[in-house]
């Protein structure tokens, strides 16, 4: 257990990958193959449920029980994937209202950002910097006017975990009626014992329907049976705790969300 637990602690921060790009839809070679007339919708639904449970397989098939890294031939076949799924979920309607996403799910993969020394703690799709998150702009000269001139990057300890090949990340989502809910993130090592625990009393954004924002208000390390707290706590970090998850798709057995630090996740509903 202490080796996986070791591994978060002294892993290096630093690793330059590129980033993983999901296609556009003016990208695709894919196209449909009936016009949606009201002659053909129903075809092209049957055919369009087929092709997505089709595109949804060739993803697991690809990230299979979780991956840290792609073959540029594997980047290539999910980038085809997941791009033509996410154009057959939007043109079906598929629902992703509160109930779709609450469940158990497993990561299997993220999108990689280049680490910026400049920028340590990531920055943020919307080019807000809350608390301590502001200082290294100021201190490198790299703040920037808005969100269009900043590259998004992942969080140190998001960037950890995700790099770590001996632990698994599972993401638990509750919602009450009332939209209020938690979301859990928990690292367990292949014995299936929690390593690290990150949790956030959630609310499911009406205005914004695939919007989950998140407030972190508990974290511990799990060593030897013992809870270790947080280093720094969540009370003092007031707007730097929040973040939100926009999700682009979800189904049966997939979801793909992208985080307010431009990440976006793969995960498998157990």
């Amino acid at each position: 257990m202490m080796a996986p637990l070791r591994q978060l602690f002294i892993l290096l921060l630093v690793q330059n990958t590129d980033s993983f790009n999901l296609l556009t839809t003016a990208q695709l070679s894919y196209r449909f193959p009936f016009s949606k007339t009201s002659s053909s919708l129903a075809l092209f639904k049957s055919q369009s449920f087929l092709s997505l449970g089709t595109f949804e397989q060739k993803i697991l098939d690809i990230l299979g029980d979780g991956k840290i890294t792609l073959s540029k031939e594997e980047e290539s076949e999910l980038d085809d994937a997941v791009a033509n799924l996410l154009v057959l979920e939007n043109d079906l309607n598929t629902s992703k209202n509160q109930k779709a996403v609450v469940g158990d799910w497993e990561l299997l993969y993220t999108t990689k950002s280049k680490f910026d020394i400049t920028n340590p703690l990531g920055r943020r799709q919307d080019g807000s910097t809350p608390g301590l998150e502001q200082i290294f702009p100021i201190l490198f000269g790299t703040k920037s006017s808005g969100a269009a001139d900043i590259s998004s990057s992942s969080s140190p300890i998001q960037r950890l975990v995700t790099e770590v090949e001996s632990v698994k990340i599972y993401q638990n989502i509750e919602f009450a009626s009332s939209g209020k809910g938690r979301v859990d993130q928990l690292v367990k090592n292949n014995d299936g014992d929690i390593l690290l625990r990150l949790s956030a009393a959630a609310t499911f954004n009406t205005a914004l329907a695939q919007r989950i924002d998140f407030e972190f208000d508990l974290a511990y390390f799990n060593v030897f049976g013992v809870r270790v707290p947080y280093p720094v706590p969540f009370r003092l970090l007031g707007d730097e705790a929040r973040g939100y998850l926009d999700t682009k798709l979800v189904t049966d057995r997939l979801r793909i969300s992208t985080g307010n630090k431009g990440t976006t996740f793969i995960l498998r509903r157990i």
